[in-house]
Formats: C-alpha cells, sequence, structure tokens
C-alpha cells in the first residue's frame, strides 16, 4: 500500500474513532449518598444581620445627589443662570457647598464655581425635581473666582515647586530671567 493510501485510511480511522467518542454518553457515577452534601435547609439558616443606619425609603423633604448634579441653578428673575457639577460634601458627612458650571457652550470652556449651600434655596414641588435658586446672576458667577479642587490645589504646588527649582538652576547655570514689564 503507498504511503498517501496508508494516511488516508489512518486519518479515516482517527476520524471515525473521533465521531464514535463524541456519540457516546457518559454515564453518572454513582455516588453514595453519605458523601454528597445536601443543601441546608433554609429554616436553619440564621436570620441576616440588619444593616447598621440603613435607609430603605427616602424621606420628604430629601434630594438624590444624582438630581442635583445636572440640575439648573435659576437666580430670582427664573433665568438659567449655570448647572451643578458636583456637590462638596465635608467629612462628616454634610453638602457643604454645590459647583456649578457657567458660561461656555455646550460644556466647553465652562467654568466651575462653588457655592455654599447655605445660599442655595430649594424649592420642591410635589412632582418633579428641585428647583434650585441662588441670588446671583449669569455674570456674577461668570466673574466670580474658580473654584479649585484639592487636586488641582496639589498640582498647581507641585508646578511652582518645579518652577522654582528651574529658576535656581538656570541662575547657577548663570542665565538670568527676563523680568516682565507690565
Amino acid at each position: 500500500m503507498s504511503d498517501i493510501l496508508k494516511g488516508v485510511v489512518v486519518g479515516a480511522l482517527i476520524f471515525t474513532g473521533t465521531l464514535t467518542a463524541m456519540a457516546q454518553t457518559t454515564e453518572t457515577p454513582i455516588v453514595p449518598q453519605s458523601t454528597l452534601k445536601l443543601a441546608d435547609d433554609p429554616m436553619e439558616q440564621p436570620a441576616p444581620k440588619p444593616v447598621v443606619g440603613q435607609i430603605v425609603l427616602q424621606s420628604n423633604g430629601t434630594v438624590l445627589a444624582g438630581d442635583l448634579i445636572g440640575s439648573n441653578v435659576y437666580n430670582g428673575e427664573n433665568e438659567v443662570i449655570g448647572d451643578i457639577n458636583d456637590l462638596i460634601i465635608n467629612t462628616s458627612g454634610s453638602v457643604d457647598g454645590v459647583v456649578i458650571g457657567v458660561g461656555g457652550f455646550l460644556g466647553i470652556g465652562e467654568k466651575d464655581v462653588a457655592v455654599e449651600m447655605s445660599t442655595i434655596a430649594f424649592i420642591v414641588p410635589e412632582e418633579g425635581n428641585a428647583r434650585l435658586i441662588l441670588n446671583a446672576t449669569r455674570e456674577d458667577l461668570e466673574a466670580a473666582e474658580s473654584f479649585k479642587t484639592t487636586a488641582v490645589q496639589k498640582t498647581q504646588k507641585r508646578m511652582e515647586k518645579v518652577r522654582e527649582q528651574q529658576q535656581i538652576q538656570q541662575l547657577k547655570r548663570g542665565v538670568y530671567p527676563i523680568a516682565p514689564t507690565n
């Protein structure tokens, strides 16, 4: 028999053996009942412990952070002056203030200004989201100093240190910075 014919026969035998093996079903071995672990009776399981401080239902007079973020802020003339971008929460869990996004177009060029929570008036209608009113104009917010997070403040301090170190290195090399003209 030629080598090619032998290869075809061997391949066909292997293929048929594979199909036969795949077609066979495996039987589940019999395991003595003493070794099976049955599910515990639910009546024997201890009741779950209650979660301390758990709130199951939202109470009237409360607002969820997710409902506040993105909400418009209005002035006394019912004009939109910005929207809530974030909340400032202290380590005891109280809301100290809100970060209002103002200016820009579709979020581009928007500036964050933070105000204390006590300066925002909440009007919560029976149905719908809370209405937030601030005694300021859009122009007031646009002219106000931008809010800086602690992360931004730390980055600015690191950048200042790097600039100072660069200036010291320049002075050591004999390169003197040109004083800015006003």
